[in-house]
């Protein structure tokens, strides 16, 4: 019986070979001139779940996306002396400062198991046992209890509050990107915009924030 774990990391090899094939062997001007340096415009804070791979979703090639994959899409805010934000705050800068990309996407998504546990902590319930997620993922759980704190005047479905609350991260990681001076000042001078997205496993849908009211609406 082949070890389904092998099979897993040859596909990856194989994958390998064919990019190199078809990226290297073949037509290899975009990869030329890759290796120069890199000059993308958008900056994307996506989640770490397998399901959404940026690159793949909105069909990009190598070079077109600087891309943080973050368990949850999560921005801790500005908090000196704080090494939690170090991680993926040093890759914003990067992209900020260094590549002088025009467009930072945070970009949550359905079915979220970061924003799950975070909603589960808010509702009292055990934090997961992990030494570093627990802690982790409590940054989203002030825009949980705010969609919890919602929940008593609606009548929402459990997918419907799973959606507010992860569309509602999105939005308190955007107010987190805007705590540091660097990036605000982006944005007042023009330099700078910031775009809060979420995406729909179930029907392949995107929907984005509106820059005046911050409610989501589907735009692909």
């Amino acid at each position: 019986m082949t070890n389904d774990c092998t099979d897993s990391y040859s596909a990856l090899l194989r994958g390998a070979r064919r990019f190199h094939e078809t990226e290297y062997e073949g037509d290899r001007s975009l990869m030329a001139r890759l290796s120069h340096g890199q000059e993308p415009d958008v900056l994307i804070i996506a989640c770490s779940d397998s399901r959404v791979d940026p690159a793949l979703i909105f069909s990009t090639r190598p070079g077109d996306i600087f891309v943080v994959r973050v368990v949850a899409n999560l921005v801790p805010s500005r908090r000196p002396g704080d090494a939690t934000a170090h991680a993926v705050m040093a890759a914003v800068e990067y992209g900020v400062k260094a590549l002088g990309v025009s467009h930072v996407v945070v970009c949550g998504h359905s079915h979220c198991g970061g924003i799950k546990a975070a909603m589960d902590a808010a509702r009292g319930q055990e934090p997961p046992p992990f030494e570093c997620l627990g802690p982790w993922v409590a940054l989203a759980e002030g825009a949980c209890r705010e969609v919890l704190a919602e929940d008593s005047a609606t009548k929402r479905t459990d997918a419907e509050t799973a959606t507010a609350a992860e569309q509602r991260s999105v939005l308190k990681s955007l107010a987190n990107l805007r705590s540091y001076a660097w990036i605000q000042d982006r944005v007042e001078s023009g330099d700078l915009a910031l775009h809060g997205w979420w995406f729909d496993i179930d029907t392949g849908e995107l929907w984005t924030a509106g820059a005046e009211t911050g409610g989501f609406s589907i735009t692909a």
